[in-house]
């Protein structure tokens, strides 16, 4: 929807798959990293693609530490007569120490039918509020927003092989995705559906996890709406990650315009009984259309902080 920021509109949808649990992720992360630094200029090329998002943020100054965020895809045509691309990617945080994530690889048909280790359908949607004002917080509380499936592939390296399918009906955006972990020894399947009226979008979506016994351990779910209020740009979210084990929780965003290139911003999850909440205030500072600096401050149970993040959009 044309009223709101390109962040909400395209920083979580790639159309990738998780790595194989052997020596793909360590062979492709640099790789990928390079990427990440070169994708202003390799998007230019016809035969290329890439999208997505990198970011380097400090959040911990008394320790001198920060994090890095890479949330990208690259596509790359197989053939000239037929539709059929590889595709490849990441979600990764880098960390002192660690580098919690999950590496994508697939071939897709007519950017439809995707086959390889796919990403969820449940993560195209409704991403955490936190994601580029505090990127911190939503590693550390991936659980309220992303798919099982991707919270065990990031915490416990339990990669799902699988197959996805997308398709849009005028207004509408379906998406279907269906995964299989033997190492976590679960399956997974989950559809999200979008909404784009004028001046508001409805989104919604669920999954479903089984044992390989088919033994059902539960559901994520949630449910969110976006709107465009004049000036400012309204979200609000349901989020009921029950097989993530987290408690039910509300989360909130408003962006309001200060000047062309200042944004304020404020948001939080808010859980059931306060057992867990977060919140903050940022300002959104672009350098250019595709580049910002954002500082925010942030609180909650899990204590207080101050983030200042680089963020570049391709």
């Amino acid at each position: 929807m044309s009223g709101f920021p390109d962040w909400q509109q395209k920083g979580h949808c790639g159309y990738m798959a998780r790595h194989s649990e052997l020596d793909l992720a360590d062979m492709l992360r640099p790789l990928l990293l390079c990427l990440g630094l070169f994708a202003p200029a390799a998007a230019h090329a016809q035969s290329f693609n890439i999208e997505g998002t990198v970011a380097i943020s400090a959040h911990d100054y008394r320790n001198l530490s920060g994090i890095g965020v890479i949330d990208a895809t690259a596509s790359i045509p197989l053939s000239r007569d037929y539709p059929l691309t590889l595709e490849f990617g990441t979600y990764l945080f880098g960390l002192d120490g660690k580098r919690p994530h999950e590496t994508y690889a697939a071939f897709a048909w007519n950017d439809t039918w995707r086959a390889g280790v796919v990403r969820p359908a449940y993560d195209q949607v409704l991403p955490s509020v936190f994601a580029r004002a505090a990127p911190y917080l939503a590693y550390e509380r991936a659980e309220y927003t992303r798919a099982h499936a991707t919270v065990e592939a990031m915490r416990r390296t339990a990669v799902p092989w699988g197959l996805s399918w997308q398709q849009s009906y005028g207004r509408t955006d379906v998406a279907v995705s269906l995964h299989d972990a033997v190492k976590g020894s679960f399956r997974a399947a989950s559809v999200a559906v979008t909404y784009n009226g004028d001046g508001w979008q409805l989104a919604g979506a669920v999954e479903t996890v089984t044992s390989r016994t088919m033994d059902h351990h539960g559901i994520n779910a949630k449910l969110g709406a976006r709107f465009d209020i004049g000036r400012a740009d309204f979200g609000v979210t349901w989020l009921h990650p029950e097989v993530n084990d987290k408690p039910d929780a509300i989360a909130l965003d408003l962006v309001f315009p200060v000047t062309t290139k200042l944004d304020m911003m404020a948001f939080g999850e808010f859980t059931d009984g306060g057992k867990d909440d977060a919140y903050g205030i940022a300002l959104d500072y672009k350098l250019r259309p595709d580049t910002s600096v954002l500082f925010a401050a942030t609180d909650g149970r899990g204590g207080s902080g101050i983030h200042l993040t680089l963020e570049r959009r391709f």
